[in-house]
């Protein structure tokens, strides 16, 4: 491990790129239409965080992912608003019509832990947010369900990202 470091360090991008790297590939990760086409968030961002290790603050990595996290939630939770005004589900395929209404009802009842827990689980990571906004949750709630599940994804990530 010690040899792919001195790699990464010698040939690594510069420290401000890195940090923009991690925010980007953390933002993609959160956002619907993104993150489908980007390889999985833990490989990506593990990837960042270890090329980062040596250069890079704790700090400024875990700001880096959280903000990254937390903007990617609220641009999904946005979008659910816009896709909202559609007349609240008619737009979809009839068959996923019936998985609106359960999601709906399960956020209605228990919006702030959904949200959270969601941030952990891959697909629901931007799905939940989506529904949160096209079931129009009040925009507190989601956005700090939001910025707490991002902050300890963040942590989560590194302390991973740690042992190698």
């Amino acid at each position: 491990m010690e040899t792919l470091t001195a790699i990464i360090t010698k040939y690594g991008p510069e420290p401000g790129l890195l940090l923009l790297l991690i925010f980007l590939f953390a933002l993609g990760k959160s956002v619907i239409f993104i993150s489908s086409v980007l390889p999985p968030a833990s490989v990506t961002l593990m990837l960042g965080i270890v090329a980062g290790k040596p250069v890079l603050a704790d700090a400024h990595v875990w700001a880096a992912i959280t903000l990254g996290a937390l903007l990617g939630s609220v641009l999904s939770f946005h979008c659910g608003a816009l896709l909202q005004k559609r007349q609240s589900g008619n737009w979809l395929p009839v068959r996923y019509r019936g998985a609106l209404n359960k999601a709906q009802s399960a956020l209605q009842n228990n919006g702030i832990p959904l949200l959270f827990v969601s941030r952990f689980l891959a697909v629901m990571r931007y799905t939940v947010p989506l529904v949160a906004g096209m079931i129009a949750l009040p925009r507190k709630q989601v956005y700090c369900a939001s910025a707490l599940s991002a902050g300890v994804w963040a942590v989560a990530l590194m302390s991973v990202g740690q042992l190698f």
